[in-house]
């Protein structure tokens, strides 16, 4: 197996702008996500399926796939994170505990004269970088972190997961 031809297959699309090979299980690249460019992607591949070339195309059509849905299921990722992790509604909680106290809010580094917008909090939402399994030609499993600038996250990441049938998964926060 010819490691160039590989670099060659993902180099050849839309979606990546630098591909480095680690190894012939690992691939790596920098991509650009919600108008974020420098994404880190992580493409790391079943050693029992990747011996044969033929094998990585039908790969990349659907890590294409996945990252052109993540790319336009924004709001929805934005929504579902709100919606399961709390840390929005625990945010405001707070801004609106200190508002009615002190008619000013101050958390960490930040300063706040209203509660945020759910929109606010969305348009911060930025993904880190993004890790693929491939398993086989049909199974691909995914997630990716999710920070926020001004960081509105104070020092910690948001994981998701995306399930093979486009289910968002909450991963927890870490960090």
């Amino acid at each position: 197996m010819d490691l160039k031809e590989i670099k060659n297959i993902f180099e050849n699309n839309k979606y990546f702008s630098d591909i480095s090979i680690e190894d012939k299980f690992e691939i790596s690249g920098i991509t650009n996500i919600w108008n974020k460019n420098d994404i880190e992607v992580s493409i790391e591949f079943n050693p029992d399926y990747c011996e044969n070339l033929d094998f990585y195309s039908p790969s990349l059509k659907l890590i294409e796939e996945k990252l052109n849905w993540i790319d336009k299921n924004k709001e929805l990722i934005c929504k579902t994170f709100i919606e399961n992790e709390g840390m929005f509604y625990g945010l405001n909680e707070d801004i609106e505990k200190q508002l009615a106290k002190k008619g000013k809010a101050k958390i960490g580094n930040l300063e706040f004269s209203a509660p945020l917008t759910e929109e606010e909090f969305s348009n911060s939402l930025y993904i880190t970088y993004i890790n693929f399994y491939i398993e086989d030609e049909d199974n691909i499993s995914y997630n990716f972190d999710l920070d926020a600038e001004p960081d509105y996250l104070f020092g910690h990441l948001a994981n998701i997961e995306i399930d093979e049938d486009n289910e968002i998964l909450m991963g927890g926060i870490n960090g």
